[in-house]
């Protein structure tokens, strides 16, 4: 597992909230890396598309050797692709890379929600709640990089209240991937509307320990981005 993507994944579950602007760091590079990401979950920069180094550059008034640095990290995440000696450019995913994506996924998630469930309680998901309100908050204020953030930031807290590391860890690997099926899907405002208000619906759920509710929101919950990808 990268370490940057794995780090990155625990600040923010740390904090349990969701960024408005970019995190200010002590690194350039980092800053960089939060500046070319939100690019990339804005939709500003699409899959396939290459990495404008030298206007990235130009528009934070820095060198490349930061936005190198940066580049370099996101392609550990798993968002960027560098091509040796050449270029680097946004990673993108293919239907049958989205359908195996999502088909694992599904299992983990369910193990995920179903180990939390018994232990469930109102003050252990208060911060998955504001997620979740901060998540569709963003949706509305059309800031696109944020929901994407946030969405992750949910289903990693249920997975990091697990205890169970190994399962975090999984998860973690894989968000960069969640992501891209994400960001392919590219859901017009009303039906990614509908599925941002079913974060809340799961949550609600884990309180009550229905896992067989869970289970099926779940399903349909995660397998959309397949037939909604499938439909254009």
């Amino acid at each position: 597992m990268p370490s940057c993507g794995r780090n990155e994944s625990v600040a923010m579950l740390e904090r349990e909230s969701l960024p408005d602007a970019i995190i200010e760091r002590k690194s350039i590079s980092d800053q960089v890396y939060e500046h070319i990401k939100r690019l990339i979950l804005s939709g500003a920069l699409e899959g396939g598309e290459k990495i404008p180094e030298s206007r990235v550059a130009e528009q934070l008034q820095v060198s490349r050797t930061p936005v190198r640095e940066a580049i370099r990290k996101l392609a550990e995440y798993g968002l960027v692709v560098i091509k040796p000696r050449s270029y680097a450019f946004v990673a993108s995913i293919d239907m049958r890379e989205a359908r195996d994506i999502a088909t694992v996924r599904l299992a983990l998630e369910r193990l995920s929600f179903r180990t939390v469930a018994p232990m469930a309680t109102p003050e252990l998901l208060a911060p998955l709640h504001e997620l979740a309100s901060r998540c569709d908050e963003a949706n509305r204020r059309g800031d696109y990089a944020s929901v994407h953030e946030a969405d992750s930031a949910i289903h990693l807290g249920i997975a990091r209240r697990t205890g169970n590391a190994e399962l975090f860890n999984m998860l973690t690997t894989l968000d960069a991937k969640f992501q891209l099926v994400r960001l392919k899907q590219h859901l017009p405002s009303d039906k990614l509307s509908s599925y941002l208000a079913q974060h809340e619906m799961l949550v609600s759920l884990l309180e009550r320990n229905a896992v067989q509710e869970i289970d099926e929101l779940l399903e349909q919950h995660i397998l959309h981005h397949l037939s909604f990808l499938e439909a254009v």
